[in-house]
This record gives C-alpha cells, sequence and structure tokens, in this order.
C-alpha cells in the first residue's frame, strides 16, 4: 500500500472535476433566478453593442424610427424619427414595466413663419407654417367655461382679446412675417369690422393698419380671399366622390396656384355651425394641413344661437367642444370665436345663459350694455361707442343692436391681433 497517498489524492482530484462540472459556467446565478432582476432584461457588461444594452453608461440612436433606452446615464438621438429618452434620472412613467421618459416641460419655439416642428408635451413654439404642430398625446389643458384659456397655447379665445397685452413689436413682426387669405360671410366678417375699428382709432397711428395687399407695412390680409365651390364652412359641408369638402378643394386650388406661394396663413369661418357635421369639418382641416406643412391653418368655432351647454350631438355647443378638443389634442391653431363673445372684458361668462350672438342672455340682458355702462373710460368702450375724433364701430354683423353690442367686434379683432402676433412668432407673455 505503498501507493496509497497517491489514490487518495487521485480519488480526491475526480470527485473535485465532478464537482465543478455540475456548477453553471457562467459564474453567474443559475437559469431562472431573479436575483438582480429578470433574466429576459439583465444586462452582463457595462460596454457592450447588444441592441437592447440596458447599461449604466452608453450611448444609443435611431435612424428612421423611434428609439427606447432604458440607461441610467446616457445620451441618445435619432434621426428620421423622435427619441425617447427612458432614463433614470428624469420625469419618467413605467407601464406594464418599462419606462417611458417623455419630458414635459420644455420651452422650444420657431420664430416667424414656417417653423420647424415641435413635438413636446408642455412648450411654448410659434411660427406660421403648418409644421410648427404638435401632434402629443399629453398636453395639460382644462375646458372650463366655453372654451380657450391661457394655459392652453394655440387656443386663443377671451383671455387673449386684451389688447394691451400684445406688444407693439409683436404687432410689427406680424405685419411683417404673415401672409393671410381668410374667407367668411357675415359672422365671420365681425372680425373684418373690429379690425376696420382699430385701424381708424386715432390713438392707434397705423399700428393696426392692414389691407389686401399687404403694401406700406400694412398686415396682408386677403378678405374674402379663397375662391371656391362654398363661401364658408356651413355652405360647405358636404363631401365629394373623394371625401373632400368644396372648401378644401378650393384651398387646394388656391394654394397651388404659384402666384400665391406667399401666403402662410390660412382662415375659414362658419355662418351657423348647429347642425352641421364638425367632425367632417375637423377630418378635412387635417387632410390640409398634412399636403400643405408651411401653412398654418386656423381652425375655428361658431357663434352662440341661444342654446347654452346643451349637448344635442351636432348643436352648437357640442360642435364647438368637438373642435376645441381636436385642437388641444393635437396642438392646433384655434381662434374661437365662441368663447371671445362668451365672456365680458371682465371675465364674466355668459354662454350657459342660453345667450345670443348680440350678446343678449336670459330674460332681457345684454352683457355689452352692462359693461359699457360700467366701463365708461376704457378704450374698448371707446372704440365701441366712440369718442372725440372717432365715430365709434358700426355695422358689426348680428350684433349692432344694440349699440353697445358692437363691442362683440371690437373683441374679435382685439383677439385676432393676438393670435397674428402668436403665428408670428410672440410667445403670448412677453412684452
Amino acid at each position: 500500500m505503498k501507493h496509497a497517498g497517491r489514490w487518495w489524492l487521485l480519488t480526491l482530484g475526480a470527485l473535485l472535476f465532478c464537482f465543478a462540472c455540475g456548477k453553471d459556467k457562467s459564474g453567474g446565478a443559475p437559469s431562472g433566478s431573479t436575483e438582480g432582476g429578470s433574466a429576459a432584461t439583465q444586462a452582463d457588461d457595462d460596454d457592450d453593442a447588444s441592441a437592447a444594452d440596458d447599461d449604466d453608461d452608453d450611448s444609443s440612436s435611431s435612424t428612421g424610427g423611434r428609439t427606447t433606452d432604458d440607461d441610467d446615464d446616457d445620451s441618445s438621438s435619432s434621426t428620421g424619427g423622435r427619441t425617447t429618452d427612458n432614463d433614470d434620472d428624469d420625469s419618467s412613467s413605467s407601464t406594464g414595466g418599462k419606462a417611458t421618459g417623455d419630458d414635459d416641460d420644455d420651452s422650444s419655439s420657431s420664430g416667424g413663419a414656417g417653423g420647424a416642428a415641435d413635438d413636446d408635451d408642455d412648450d411654448s413654439s410659434s411660427g406660421a407654417g403648418g409644421a410648427a404642430d404638435d401632434d402629443d398625446d399629453d398636453d395639460s389643458s382644462s375646458s372650463g367655461g366655453a372654451g380657450g384659456s391661457s394655459g392652453e397655447g394655440r387656443i386663443i379665445g377671451h383671455e387673449q382679446s386684451d389688447l394691451s397685452t400684445v406688444p407693439e413689436d409683436a404687432i410689427a413682426q406680424a405685419k411683417q412675417k404673415l401672409h393671410i387669405a381668410y374667407q367668411h360671410t357675415s359672422h365671420g366678417s365681425q372680425l373684418i369690422t373690429g379690425m376696420n375699428a382699430l385701424a381708424r382709432f386715432p390713438d392707434f397711428g397705423e399700428r393696426y393698419a392692414w389691407s389686401d395687399s399687404g403694401e406700406s407695412g400694412a398686415l396682408d390680409l386677403d378678405d374674402d380671399g379663397i375662391p371656391a365651390d362654398a363661401v364658408d364652412l356651413s355652405t360647405g359641408d358636404s363631401e365629394d366622390e373623394n371625401g373632400d369638402t368644396p372648401w378644401v378643394v378650393g384651398t387646394r386650388a388656391l394654394l397651388d396656384n404659384s402666384a400665391n406661394a406667399h401666403i402662410n396663413v390660412v382662415m375659414w369661418s362658419w355662418c351657423s355651425i348647429n347642425g352641421h357635421d364638425a367632425q367632417r369639418y375637423v377630418d378635412n382641416m387635417e387632410k390640409l394641413v398634412a399636403e400643405y406643412p408651411k401653412v398654418t391653418f386656423v381652425f375655428m368655432t361658431g357663434h352662440a344661437e341661444g342654446d347654452g351647454e346643451d349637448m344635442a350631438e351636432n348643436g352648437v355647443y357640442y360642435n364647438d367642444q368637438l373642435i376645441r378638443d381636436h385642437c388641444r389634442e393635437h396642438h392646433r391653431w384655434l381662434y374661437d370665436f365662441a368663447d371671445i363673445e362668451a365672456y365680458d372684458p371682465d371675465g364674466d361668462y355668459f354662454w350657459d345663459l342660453n345667450m345670443y350672438d348680440n350678446l343678449d342672455y336670459g330674460d332681457g340682458g345684454n352683457w355689452a350694455v352692462e359693461w359699457v355702462a360700467d366701463h365708461p373710460d376704457h378704450v374698448f368702450t371707446q372704440l365701441t361707442m366712440g369718442t372725440d375724433g372717432f365715430s365709434g364701430t358700426i355695422g358689426c354683423a348680428h350684433s349692432d343692436s344694440p349699440t353697445e353690442a358692437n363691442l362683440n367686434c371690437v373683441k374679435k379683432a382685439a383677439a385676432a391681433w393676438n393670435l397674428f402676433a402668436r403665428l408670428a412668432g410672440w410667445d403670448g407673455t412677453s412684452g
């Protein structure tokens, strides 16, 4: 037995070899272990070239699609698509275990006509040109009252009808940059009547000058300027064999004419919106938005007809709300015609009191009569009723009796100039 020691060593070595063969060769946790995360998502290395790389410090990029990056501290970029940065050091939400960090609070602007697209959730972007529209899903806006509020970005409503809030240089920039085609009938002419009053008011000088040609430093607004088989949105509420409304066909003809290549804003107004198909309207507007990305298309609501907040399908309030909701969801520019007349300049709301388009409400009230009486020295009263060297505003379609109701047109014009300043690059707050 002189070799017994050697035999014992050989036996021990064989046992150790068999034990080693039974271990996981990776040196990690056994298959199926949940230690440190799911086996399907656990990253083993700190710097590799895997397409599903969840490492601590890497860079990922996407060409022609959307990049989703789940790293802790990374830099990601995309070409031809939107990058979604799912970092641990940002405000991200988790759905089904997968983080999606679409940062909400950024401030981007695209001044001037034809601005670049901005696809963020809470931003301040401007510039005439449909390419500046946001198509995100999560915007935090409320729909108090009839519509627009200052927090809703691209909705121009009663809170944007204060002339004093728009700086003079923003008005000048609108006159330099915008070339507007506007088509309407009588109710839509309220903007024009009010704009004429502002242009004639002695205290304003040439600040609010406008003309069909835009000469001599005036705003270029081609009034009643879109030839079509429909003169407004109400008469154009029908579709041809291609599913196009006549105002879409007419707008295409206008914009496809090389002589109109300068036009960068298009507006169509309703007569009565009651009983019409507002969903057809927004769908056809979206066709134009997609086809002419260098043109800004301004959506519009319809005027009051005494029905209050009745949500009967295709009624006035129903249709106005549908249009507002669409514009909020898709970040479209909206001139909220109804909202502007639903409030007096102090912010008191009358639409729910069965208000009409001449501002009558309830049992014999008229908010313009009441407001003018309480504010005899206000510039809106002077514009409406007249003052030394100025005869006042007259002939406001459907809203000139009583005389104080011409204030409706004054407010519509004030909101229109706010819209134009925003389209030309003003952020809506500074100045």
